[in-house]
C-alpha cells in the first residue's frame, strides 16, 4: 500500500459510529516465497540486451543525458503519486529535457512542490552513486535516502478523531505511531508494521536482500521485493511510497540501467497491483514492475537515438502479417490496426516539423502519398489493398538548391518473423518498432513518445542532406 489516502487507525466512522475492522499486520513474505511464482522474463530481457545494443552506439554523454531525463521522469513522478502535486506526461517530458522549464517549476507548480521534485532528483543521485560505487543497502542508507527524499518536507498530515492534524515529519527515524491506513469505502484498517515491530522488520529486509538468493536474483525479482517489503512494513511516518520507489531502483540502475519510472498516470493500477500482493498475489505486482521497467528502457532508448542527430535548429544554424490468432484479432482487424500505427507516425512527424526551427529557404511538408515507402523489411508484409504511406519533404530554393524525400510506410511482421508485430520504415531503415500491446486497444503514451522521438530524427538527417546539397549547388554556381 502506498501512502496516500490514509488515516491512522482508530478513526472511525463519523456518519454510521462503527468501528473499523482493524487487519492485523502479516509479516512480509521472504525471498524465498516471493519467487515461488514463476514468470517467464524472456521479453524483459529482449529489450535489456537491445538497450545494451543501444549504449555501445551512444557516446558516454549522450547515455548519461538519457539516464538522467529517465531520473527526472522518476523523480517527478515519485511525489505526483502520493498526492503530494499534480502533473501530466507532457509537463513530464517537458521539464525533464528543457533547463528553462526545470529553473521555473516554481512558477508552474509553486515553491513546495518545486522542493519535493528537487528533493527527489537529489535521492535518485543518491541511489545512483550506491551503485555507482557499489555500496551496500543497509538500515543506515535507507534512514539517509529518506532524509533526503523528504528534506523540504516539515509536517505530515494525520486524520484523527478531532480532524485533521498537522504533525512535524522526524527526517530519518522510524515512526514512534501507528501510520495504518483506513480504507473509508470498507472501514477496513491495513496494518502496517507496529513502531515496536518496524526496527526488527527493516533488519529483517536487509538480511533478506544479503541473502545469496536475492543477489543472484532478476532484478526485476529484486525490485519488486524489495518495494513491497518496504512498504509493508511503512518504516516512516511519511515518505514511504517515494522511498519504495528509490530503492526499487537500486537493482534496476544496476541492470538494465535504468530507474524504475511509474506515472502518475498509472497509480490506479499500481495501487491494484499493491493490494493484490497483500492479498499474497505476487505476480501481478512483478508484471507491473517489469512492464514499467521496459517502457523506461525503451523511452530512454529513444533519447539515446535521438541524439545521435544534431537538432534542427542547430543545423540551421550553421545554414508484417501478424501472428494468427494473437490476442484472438483477425487479420483483417490487424491490417486495420497497422494503418494506425502509421496515423500514429503520420501525427508525430506533424507535430515535431512544427516544433522545427526552420526558415526560407528552407521548406519542409508532410503529406499523405499513394505510393508504398518501397519494399518492406525482410520477414514483413504490406497491408493488403493499402499501398499508401506518408512523405516527408525538405527542400531548399536555387541558387542552394536542394531536395530531400523520405516515404515512411507500415508493415506487418509474418507469422515466423521473431521481431516487433509491426515497423514504421522507410528506404533507408526500419524507424520504428511497435508491437500490438502498444496500440490495442488504445494507443500507448510511450509509443507517442518514441514515435515523435523517431519523427524529429528523421526531419533532422532531412534537413542535414539538404543543407549538404545547398552547399554544394552555390560552390558549383560561384557563390562560394
Amino acid at each position: 500500500m502506498s501512502d496516500i489516502d490514509s488515516s491512522p487507525t482508530g478513526a472511525s466512522d463519523d456518519e454510521s459510529g462503527i468501528e473499523p475492522v482493524v487487519l492485523p499486520y502479516l509479516p512480509f513474505a521472504s525471498f524465498s516465497e516471493w519467487v515461488a511464482p514463476r514468470i517467464d522474463f524472456s521479453t524483459f530481457d529482449k529489450f535489456s540486451q537491445q538497450l545494451e545494443v543501444s549504449k555501445s552506439e551512444a557516446t558516454p554523454k549522450a547515455l548519461a543525458d538519457a539516464v538522467s531525463t529517465a531520473s527526472k521522469w522518476a523523480a517527478i513522478n515519485t511525489g505526483a503519486i502520493e498526492g503530494l502535486y499534480e502533473v501530466d506526461r507532457g509537463f513530464t517530458y517537458t521539464v525533464a529535457v528543457s533547463a528553462a522549464v526545470w529553473n521555473d517549476i516554481h512558477k508552474l507548480k509553486g515553491d513546495a512542490a518545486a522542493n519535493s521534485i528537487q528533493d527527489a532528483i537529489e535521492a535518485y543521485d543518491f541511489v545512483l552513486d550506491a551503485v555507482t560505487h557499489s555500496r551496500p543497502i543497509t538500515e543506515v542508507w535507507i534512514r539517509d535516502l529518506h532524509s533526503i527524499v523528504t528534506r523540504s518536507q516539515d509536517v505530515f498530515s494525520v486524520i484523527t478523531e478531532v480532524g485533521v492534524q498537522q504533525h512535524e515529519l522526524p527526517k530519518g527515524v522510524y515512526k514512534t505511531h501507528p501510520n495504518s491506513p483506513l480504507n473509508i469505502s470498507s472501514n477496513t484498517v491495513h496494518s502496517y508494521a507496529p513502531p515496536i515491530d518496524t526496527p526488527n522488520e527493516m533488519a529483517r529486509l536487509i538480511e533478506e536482500l544479503r541473502t545469496e538468493a536475492f543477489q543472484n536474483a532478476h532484478p526485476v525479482l529484486q525490485g519488486a521485493f524489495a518495494h513491497y517489503a518496504f512498504v509493508s512494513v511503512h518504516p516512516f511516518s511519511d515518505g514511504n511510497g517515494r522511498v519504495s520507489r528509490a530503492l526499487a531502483s537500486v537493482f534496476t540502475y544496476r541492470r538494465p540501467g535504468v530507474p524504475l519510472v511509474i506515472f502518475a498516470d498509472q497509480k490506479s493500477d499500481y495501487i491494484d497491483a499493491l493490494e493484490l500482493a497483500d492479498r499474497g498475489d505476487f505476480r501481478t505486482f512483478i508484471r507491473f514492475i517489469s512492464e514499467r521497467i521496459i517502457d523506461t528502457v525503451q523511452m530512454v532508448r529513444a533519447e539515446m537515438a535521438k541524439s545521435l542527430v544534431p537538432d534542427v535548429s542547430t543545423q540551421m544554424a550553421g545554414l508484417a502479417p501478424v501472428l494468427l490468432g494473437k490476442q484472438g484479432l483477425a487479420h483483417t482487424e490487424i491490417d486495420a490496426i497497422s494503418l494506425r500505427v502509421l496515423d500514429v507516425f503520420a501525427a508525430a512527424l506533424d507535430a515535431r516539423l512544427a516544433a522545427a526551427s526552420m526558415a526560407p529557404p528552407m521548406v519542409a511538408s508532410v503529406q499523405r502519398d499513394g505510393t508504398a515507402a518501397r519494399t518492406p523489411p525482410t520477414g514483413y508484409r504490406l497491408p493488403p489493398g493499402d499501398s499508401r504511406s506518408e512523405r516527408l519533404r525538405v527542400m531548399s530554393e536555387p541558387p542552394a538548391a536542394g531536395i530531400d524525400t523520405r516515404r515512411f510506410g507500415v508493415a506487418i511482421a509474418r507469422p515466423d518473423t521473431d521481431g516487433a508485430d509491426f515497423v514504421i520504415y522507410s528506404s533507408q531503415r526500419t524507424v520504428l518498432e511497435v508491437d500490438l500491446r502498444e496500440v490495442h486497444p488504445t494507443v500507448g503514451a510511450a509509443l507517442v513518445f518514441r514515435a515523435e522521438a523517431e519523427a524529429e530524427r528523421e526531419i533532422r538527417e532531412a534537413v542535414a542532406v539538404v543543407a549538404a546539397s545547398g552547399w554544394d549547388s552555390l560552390r558549383k554556381a560561384g557563390y562560394l
